[in-house]
């Protein structure tokens, strides 16, 4: 499941294009939903709980539509995988544009107090 969800995400990305990256991570920082009608995010508080897409009380949803896949997707992490993989995503964001590294920092630190985030 692990290599589908990276794949997704990943994907994720590159169907948002690298000139939105510093985007999502503000988005995320905030706590906000973003995307497009193919591809978006949005995190646990978007939906009430009467709501058919309610997935809990914490975590972020991804969905990944057709066209921009052969089957409409969902990937629902909680927040300390979602941390992971946003982290090794930054990591290689960063070796593209060095030049964003304090705002990728930056934004890094305000999505882990946000989403209170215990690394080891």
């Amino acid at each position: 499941m692990e290599d589908k969800e990276r794949k997704l995400i990943r994907y994720f990305y590159h169907h948002m294009g690298e000139g939105k990256f510093l985007r999502i991570l503000s988005s995320y920082a905030n706590g906000e939903g973003y995307g497009t009608e193919y591809a978006r995010f949005v995190f646990a508080d978007y939906y009430e709980e009467w709501e058919e897409d309610y997935f809990g009380q914490e975590g972020i949803a991804y969905y990944i539509d057709r066209p921009a896949v052969e089957e409409d997707e969902e990937i629902i992490l909680d927040y300390p995988t979602f941390y992971s993989y946003l982290k090794e995503d930054c990591v290689s964001y960063l070796k593209d544009y060095p030049q964003d590294k304090s705002e990728v920092e930056e934004q890094l630190k305000r999505i882990k107090k946000r989403f209170n985030i215990q690394e080891p």
